[in-house]
């Protein structure tokens, strides 16, 4: 029963999805289960780069370990090596934050998320304009600036309602 309402779940995901979607995995997800729902204007990217509007876009998938063993979580040390492989980019995206307090500290749940050393030092080397992240729920700040790169939350829109819109 469970393994059919995750199916079902994913399969009205990505139903959902317009075409074309630029997706990467959660730190719930069962990458295993994407494929057998993703239509084909779904490009699912994990340590991966795609270009976007003439820009290079980088997307890291998944969670660091945590005691919570979400279904995808993996090392640090595989974390870093997904974020290393994709280089300098534009637009770096990845489901959780780069290890900055303000971004990483959900607010309800009044702890700390596990964020990421490796993308913050990737921002610090590389300085993409953007870093597009979800993951904290109820974040202290939804956005902050890591020297010129500007760090936002766009998971966090239960306030306006209204998702996050990069214009090209």
């Amino acid at each position: 029963a469970m393994d059919a309402a995750i199916d079902q779940q994913y399969a009205d995901l990505f139903a959902a999805m317009p075409t074309p979607t630029y997706a990467t995995y959660g730190n719930v997800d069962i990458p295993d289960r994407w494929a057998k729902h993703a239509h084909d204007g779904v490009q699912i990217l994990d340590g991966e780069v795609a270009q976007i509007g003439g820009l290079r876009f980088g997307f890291v998938g998944g969670g660091l370990q945590t005691p919570m063993r979400t279904p995808y979580e993996i090392t640090d040390a595989d974390y870093a090596a997904k974020v290393a492989a994709l280089g300098p980019v534009d637009v770096l995206c990845a489901h959780i934050p780069p290890a900055v307090a303000e971004l990483s500290y959900d607010v309800l749940a009044r702890r700390l998320e596990r964020g990421s050393a490796a993308l913050y030092e990737a921002i610090r080397e590389h300085q993409p304009a953007y870093m597009f992240f979800g993951h904290v729920h109820q974040p202290l700040a939804a956005r902050t600036r890591i020297g010129r790169t500007e760090c936002i939350n766009v998971g966090h829109f239960a306030r306006t309602s209204t998702p996050y819109v990069l214009d090209l």
